[in-house]
């Protein structure tokens, strides 16, 4: 059942496979991109990922065809904003190396090796993949649809998994809500974050406070970016009530706890005053210490902003202090 839905996906790949095969490298080959958030990216790179999985597992494509895509990936791993490995390199290397008997593609191997600081620390040329569909479990399954872009299709063994799960504790709530993320239905999240938040607190005397703030951040994390204006607020006083965020203030899961309180802040409504007499005089430490961050800082100016508290401009201009000396813009 699981191999029959990534064997759909493959057998989509037959044209680009057939295009490239004989020549036409136009849909896999390296295509630099620009964001102005994310940075130097690939614009084929998942065309090139889709590839690599038709071959490791349909058992197509020689060696021209391999050491051709490998090389079109490593300009990708040399220039990308987000270095890392990736599937896509590690397939490719895997296919690779059965060609590598007289060790004529040591250099290229060393090449991926010192590509970008993340495949210096991880990458390793005698990595293994499963080349047999059928042995890969629904996790393995669920994985390849998410990153060759088949949603509708991960979303589809992701409710094969759900029939499997005899127990939802913790751990497999966590794993819903990110597959959920995963497959774009995030909107789908509410319930599971709940459903966690409740596990964790019924769980609260055998585990870290903090397990129990998490949870309840991400649920009102999740009001907050559908626009649940008023269970966000809910959510927000129920924490502070419930909790001891003294635990949690000397790390990063704090920051965020202020960047969504100052972000609720700025939606409006009545409980946003409260709420601003709480968070403000964290933020305006943080401030004086120089401990914030970009996105911290403008949600805190806009809900400075939006309380017309005078604090606005100390945050303005220690932003501006943080900007030049991070060189952000």
């Amino acid at each position: 059942m699981y191999a029959d839905i990534i064997k759909e996906i493959l057998r989509e790949q037959n044209r680009i496979y057939e295009k490239t095969n004989s020549g036409d490298f136009s849909d896999v080959c390296f295509l630099e991109g620009r964001d102005a958030v994310f940075g130097t990216f690939d614009k084929n790179y998942k065309n090139r990922l889709r590839l690599a999985y038709y071959i490791l597992f349909m058992k197509k494509g020689g060696e021209a065809l391999v050491k051709k895509l490998f090389e079109e990936e490593l300009k990708d791993r040399e220039t990308n904003s987000f270095q890392g490995i990736g599937a896509c390199l590690e397939i490719l290397t895997f296919l690779l190396m059965k060609y590598n008997g007289a060790h004529q593609y040591d250099a290229l191997f060393e090449r991926a090796k010192n590509a970008n600081f993340d495949c210096a620390c991880g990458y390793d040329r005698n990595v293994e993949q499963e080349t047999q569909l059928e042995r890969c479990d629904i996790y393995d399954c669920i994985q390849i649809a998410i990153e060759t872009g088949y949603p509708e299709s991960a979303a589809r063994l992701v409710e094969e998994w759900k029939k499997e799960i005899k127990e939802w504790d913790v751990q497999n709530y966590r794993q819903l809500i990110l597959f959920n993320k995963n497959t774009c239905r995030e909107a789908e999240n509410e319930e599971p974050l709940k459903a966690l938040l409740a596990l964790e607190r019924k769980n609260g005397k055998n585990r870290k406070n903090r397990d129990i703030i998490a949870a309840w951040n991400n649920l009102i994390h999740f009001y907050i970016g559908f626009g649940e204006r008023k269970k966000a607020y809910e959510a927000f006083y129920e924490m502070l009530e419930h909790t001891d965020l003294s635990e949690v203030a000397g790390i990063r899961l704090f920051s965020g706890i202020l960047e969504d309180a100052a972000q609720l802040i700025a939606m409006g409504g009545e409980e946003a005053q409260p709420l601003w007499e709480w968070a403000g005089p964290f933020i305006a430490k943080l401030a004086g210490t120089g401990s914030m961050y970009g996105n911290l800082y403008k949600k805190s100016i806009r809900a400075a902003q939006c309380m017309k508290d005078p604090i606005e401009e100390e945050l303005t201009a220690a932003y501006e202090a943080w900007k030049r000396k991070t060189g952000a813009r």
